[in-house]
């Protein structure tokens, strides 16, 4: 599920851990493991999928269960967090 090379990670303060890929112009987030997920106490690794549609969202991915999740990465004052989008937030629970 990983469409971005992972070259160097950061661990951050809300303890999930953001992989990025060095590309010519600045690091871009391939992946976050041990991500924070909208309405759930559990946290899974959540792959980014394409390019930022906007400056406050960026489509993402997950699995649960063995199931995909498609969504969004979001910033809020603790960090990124995965909202799934309404099809795919039943697959969550």
């Amino acid at each position: 599920m990983q469409r971005y090379r992972a070259d160097f990670s950061e661990t951050k303060p809300d303890g999930s851990i953001h992989h990025y890929a060095r590309w010519m112009g600045g690091p871009s987030l391939a992946k976050i493991a041990n991500c924070r997920i909208h309405g759930a106490d559990y946290r899974l690794t959540v792959y980014v999928t394409g390019q930022p549609y906007t400056y406050f969202s960026q489509p993402a991915a997950t699995r649960r269960r063995g199931r995909y999740v498609k969504g969004l990465l979001f910033s809020d004052d603790e960090g990124l967090i995965f909202h799934p989008v309404d099809r795919h937030a039943d697959r969550l629970a």
